[in-house]
């Protein structure tokens, strides 16, 4: 992976390339945006950019033919520290951050970013998933965040501003991302193989949000097939939220009994609803303005679009609120029930 190869954030790009030709990059970013929008492989390419030999890194154009940029894509420079929640948890751990028992501030992310970098350049940072530090884990970040090693840089991966507490968020600088256009997605669908077409990867894009992360989900046979479902519960009318939060369950309990496969399936379910609700608004407002695919939404979503477009909105928030209870580690559930109660209320309006 290299500049020319990188899809979209051109305006990103252009800050950090002047920050970097003016020596006045700041050592800890804080990098907002939704999932599958390429945060954490534009900070890669920063470190590639930063740690290549072959390349000053003023140019902003790595090599990628250097041993530095090879170890950099194989994940194996020494000056590069990468860390992101394990599998089996719900979150980054402090050992993680500061070692565990008797290694204790002797092993870490903390511990690795003081040490002399083997390169005699830098010590570089990504913490993935940075949303899902505990407050005890960000804690031990603090000291680290506030007195980074000279030469030192550090990126948290985020989705939320919100859910960074206040002392980090104060001791970063703010990088907003912002999802990927239609057309750079429909690149990157392309690229990877995910459509057959251009038209096909174009409807694609158009329904993915500017995630790859929701391509991805909307690709997966077996979330296809259960996405059918799910939008077929929700156009009922009235809706039958015992039969909705069955489905939802059942599906949920397909992953698996780990409780972290089942909440990020979930997560997926309600980014569908979401959609779901999204297009239905939208296909309402196409039939208002009379235009000339209206007919084609209404026969979608068909007598969805007699909702109020306050029942909409009311529609599109519960289900973000749903999404961010599941973040704060609510049960699924009693927040399935609840939801989908919720819903059913709110398609009566």
């Amino acid at each position: 992976m290299d500049w020319n190869s990188f899809v979209g954030h051109g305006r990103q790009r252009t800050w950090f390339r002047n920050a970097i030709q003016n020596n006045r990059l700041a050592s800890t970013f804080l990098m907002v945006g939704p999932d599958g929008i390429g945060k954490r492989t534009f900070a890669r390419l920063i470190a590639k950019t930063m740690l290549c030999t072959g390349s000053e890194p003023s140019a902003f154009a790595p090599c990628s033919h250097c041993e530095a940029c090879a170890q950099i894509d194989a994940s194996t420079h020494p000056d590069l520290i990468e860390v992101a929640r394990r599998p089996d948890k719900t979150g980054l751990i402090m050992e993680q951050l500061v070692g565990e028992g008797d290694r204790r501030m002797r092993e870490g992310l903390c511990y690795e970013l003081r040490m002399k970098p083997y390169s005699g350049r830098r010590k570089i940072a990504i913490v993935d998933d940075a949303d899902t530090i505990a407050e005890e884990g960000a804690n031990s970040l603090l000291k680290t965040l506030e007195e980074p090693p000279p030469g030192s840089l550090i990126f948290l991966i985020s989705t939320s501003v919100q859910r960074q507490l206040p002392t980090i968020r104060s001791r970063c600088q703010m990088a907003r991302f912002q999802p990927l256009s239609a057309d750079n997605l429909a690149e990157l669908i392309i690229r990877h193989g995910l459509a057959d077409s251009l038209e096909s990867a174009n409807s694609l894009a158009e329904q993915s949000g500017g995630s790859m992360s929701t391509v991805a989900n909307w690709t997966n046979e077996e979330l296809r097939l259960f996405r059918g479902e799910l939008f077929y519960q929700l156009i009922q009318r009235p809706l039958d939220f015992t039969k909705l939060a069955k489905a939802v369950q059942g599906n949920m309990e397909s992953v698996g009994t780990d409780s972290q496969p089942r909440r990020e399936r979930l997560k997926v379910i309600l980014d569908f609803a979401l959609q779901f609700y999204r297009a239905g608004m939208d296909a309402k407002l196409k039939a208002q303005a009379s235009t000339p695919d209206s007919l084609t939404h209404l026969s979608q979503y068909g007598h969805l679009v007699s909702l109020h477009s306050d029942a909409f909105v009311s529609a599109i928030q519960r289900c973000m609120e749903a999404r961010e209870h599941l973040d704060r580690m609510v049960s699924p559930a009693s927040l399935i029930e609840a939801w989908a109660a919720d819903l059913a209320v709110i398609s009566r309006a």
